[in-house]
């Protein structure tokens, strides 16, 4: 189980690595940060909850993916004290496009998001305790909340650079409630599925952002220089990030060939699956490979612009970028 934890740090940690290296370059604590924060997120659930109240293995990969992002982006927005400038897209917490420096109010920001989150769950849990079970409809949807939070956070970080994104918005929430359907055969638990289906959403998402926008620069080194060229580590980090792919895609497919699944699950382990294969072979066609066969050492090219395109809402000022004292 807490192999499974630090498998979905490292899926998480290798697109990152392959998105940040032309722009920050490689740094071994950034890499490996996501690997022991899913470790700890499942040796802290291994620890706290009994042993036949754990959902499959399949779901809690979802929810261990879930919670690592959740933990790093709260470390990132409100406790990491770091150059804000380096970014397009302040990655502190910000109110109304300005960042809050002040480290008190962050703090007390963060215990409060912290506190909602908290907050919700124990309503959702409360609600369906109290009440007949649910439809399935009313459970996929629930399923996909994940994703909408998601979404407020996405929005609330990036709209006051980017300007709102109606399609942005309304991605992950769609995403996440997509593989609640799958997931909702596997686990009833509203909670439990929530952040499931959010975490494999993050996963299929950031897969596509990462690999598959034919190069685009992330939102938040948008209009920023490329400063490092290391192929062969990026397409190591590709290939790395397909092998875990494929180790979900042929380990969901032998779990089902010993019978560990049976009627509706059975499918939605093989929808899985099907997924974590495609993504797998989407990252491999997307990516030059010969680049890890290039001879000579890794080299720094000389900085070269990002082509971007000029957003209205981006900041005409340095003044705009101040942060909240």
């Amino acid at each position: 189980m807490i192999a499974v934890g630090l498998l979905s740090g490292w899926h998480a940690a290798n697109w990152g690595a392959y998105k940040d290296v032309p722009y920050e370059g490689f740094r071994w604590a950034s890499y490996v940060r996501s690997v022991l924060v899913g470790g700890v997120v499942a040796t802290v659930i291994a620890t706290v909850v009994p042993a036949d109240e754990l959902p499959p293995l399949l779901v809690l990969l979802g929810v261990f993916y879930a919670l690592e992002r959740l933990g790093t982006e709260l470390w990132k927005s409100i406790l990491r004290e770091d150059d804000q400038s380096s970014y397009t897209i302040p990655m502190r917490l910000g109110f109304r496009s300005r960042t809050i420096d002040r480290r008190l109010k962050r703090y007390v920001a963060g215990a409060a998001v912290v506190l909602a989150l908290l907050t919700l769950c124990l309503a959702g849990d409360t609600l369906q305790r109290s009440g007949s079970p649910a439809p399935l409809l009313v459970t996929v949807l629930v399923g996909g909340a994940g994703g909408w939070i998601t979404a407020v956070g996405g929005a609330w970080k990036d709209a006051p650079v980017e300007g709102f994104s109606g399609w942005k918005f309304l991605r992950s929430p769609a995403v996440a409630t997509a593989w609640a359907i799958p997931l909702s055969t596997m686990t009833t638990n509203w909670v439990t599925l929530a952040f499931s289906a959010a975490g494999f959403a993050v996963s299929s998402i950031e897969t596509y952002k990462t690999f598959l926008t034919r190069g685009r620069p992330p939102g938040k080194f948008a209009d920023k220089q490329i400063r490092h060229s290391w192929p062969r580590a990026r397409a190591r980090f590709a290939f790395l990030h397909a092998a875990l792919w494929s180790a979900l895609a042929l380990t969901t497919a032998y779990s089902i060939s010993l019978g560990q699944w049976r009627g509706a699950s059975a499918l939605a382990a093989a929808v899985i699956a099907s997924v974590a294969g495609v993504a797998a072979m989407s990252v491999v066609a997307a990516v030059p490979w010969r680049s890890l066969w290039l001879a000579g050492p890794e080299a720094n090219p000389p900085t070269v612009a990002v082509p971007h395109s000029h957003s209205p809402h981006r900041a005409s000022s340095e003044g705009d970028r101040q942060g909240l004292s």
